[in-house]
């Protein structure tokens, strides 16, 4: 009787994981508006409102473009461009993953009083740091006014892989949510872990520029595929497939992981708060 018993509450916990992700869905609106709403605050009473950190992003691409080019002895006319992308594309992913470790924390008052799935909380943040990240990408119209040749049909490419990495910081979210609702020392860990992966991470260096001994740092890092994968579309280059099927192992792989932590701590969010 007892291992019947602890199949039905693992099937009634799936069963209730899986609807809370498809009420969060259909609850579309909600979190789309609570995101405009959460953009709309941050820079309440500012004159030209987010685009404050497109300004600091071209100068800080411009500063770094022209010294890390003369540091590293190449071109600025490829690496600049290298390095715009690679701003953009990390300050990207960076914010949603921090912003997620509090996401469940800061919506502590609507979980709970209830009544709302606990994943339209990841959702808003995703849509949230959409919005707020794609003011960036007027950092890459500048480079593309700079080099129109960059500019072509490769660029569509950038569509799916978008759709690849917001799947990837779905269930990135998911995990780091829960993780730092139930460990309060999580968050900071998080930052400075970023921050090592920042200087790892092929942003600010090409993968080429290394030696043969050290590429394999690029080679297993997963966070070089997150950025390639919507690098190379935006530089007009076409990703490797095998960013492509990397990508999609991770979505696979970590949706599984995120899902299964999801399911069992769902239900002690809410006491965790």
């Amino acid at each position: 009787m007892t291992p019947s018993r602890n199949y039905g509450v693992g099937e009634s916990q799936t069963r209730r994981a899986i609807a809370d992700l498809l009420e969060g869905l259909r609850e579309w609106r909600l979190w789309i508006a609570f995101g405009w709403l959460d953009v709309k605050q941050r820079y309440r009473r500012a004159v030209i409102g987010p685009f404050w950190i497109t300004i600091s992003m071209a100068v800080l691409v411009g500063a770094l473009g022209v010294i890390y080019a003369g540091i590293f002895r190449v071109d600025i006319r490829t690496f600049l461009p290298h390095v715009a992308t690679g701003f953009t594309i990390w300050f990207y992913f960076s914010t949603t993953v921090i912003e997620s470790a509090s996401t469940f924390v800061q919506s502590e008052g609507l979980i709970k009083h209830g009544g709302i799935p606990l994943s339209l909380h990841i959702y808003r943040n995703i849509f949230r740091n959409i919005v707020t990240g794609a003011h960036n990408l007027v950092v890459m119209l500048l480079v593309y006014l700079w080099q129109p040749d960059l500019l072509n049909w490769n660029v569509l490419l950038f569509i799916p892989g978008m759709v690849l990495l917001i799947a990837n910081l779905l269930w990135i979210s998911f995990l780091v949510g829960t993780l730092c609702t139930r460990y309060r020392d999580f968050p900071p860990i998080i930052t400075n872990l970023l921050q090592v992966c920042f200087f790892v991470t092929p942003v600010l260096y090409r993968p080429d520029v290394l030696p043969p001994e050290l590429m394999i740092i690029v080679e297993i890092n997963p966070l070089h595929y997150f950025i390639e994968i919507l690098r190379a579309p935006m530089l007009g280059r076409v990703p490797s497939i095998n960013v492509f099927v990397a990508m999609t192992a991770f979505a696979m792989a970590g949706s599984l992981l995120s899902f299964g932590f999801f399911r069992m701590t769902r239900a002690r969010i809410a006491y965790w708060l």
